[in-house]
């Protein structure tokens, strides 16, 4: 199985608006977009791979549970992107891990992602993704 890194993910409580400037103009990330709603993620795309910038605007939401489980570890996660996303699921459950929701989910972008319950494990949040 193929594995690489999809995006380094970035929880943060601040204004939106002012952080995306900030990563765009001072640190100079290509901004390739973003989303409305209430919780708010800004794509960054860079050679390498990805950096999302994600801000919770308001609670009462579907990502509510994510965000709180992820964000009681660490405000960032990072996402493996994979091949077979079947079988990464299937290894890491193999392996004693579980996870968030029920993969494979849609993620923010095109693809679908396993996040693995961060409680399961030591180190930084992670999901497995996959383009769709």
């Amino acid at each position: 199985m193929a594995i690489d890194i999809h995006h380094v993910g970035q929880l943060l409580n601040t204004k939106f608006t002012a952080a995306v400037e900030f990563y765009q103009e001072t640190v100079g990330l290509p901004l390739r977009g973003t989303t409305e709603g209430p919780v708010r993620v800004a794509f960054f795309e860079l050679p390498s791979a990805e950096f999302h910038l994600i801000v919770r605007e308001e609670r009462g939401t579907p990502a509510d549970d994510l965000l709180d489980a992820v964000g009681r570890r660490s405000a960032a996660h990072v996402a493996f992107e994979v091949d077979d996303l079947a079988a990464a699921v299937a290894d890491a459950s193999a392996a004693g891990l579980s996870f968030l929701g029920n993969p494979p989910e849609a993620g923010l972008g095109p693809y679908r992602r396993a996040f693995v319950a961060p409680a399961g494990h030591v180190g930084i949040p992670f999901e497995f993704v996959s383009p769709d």
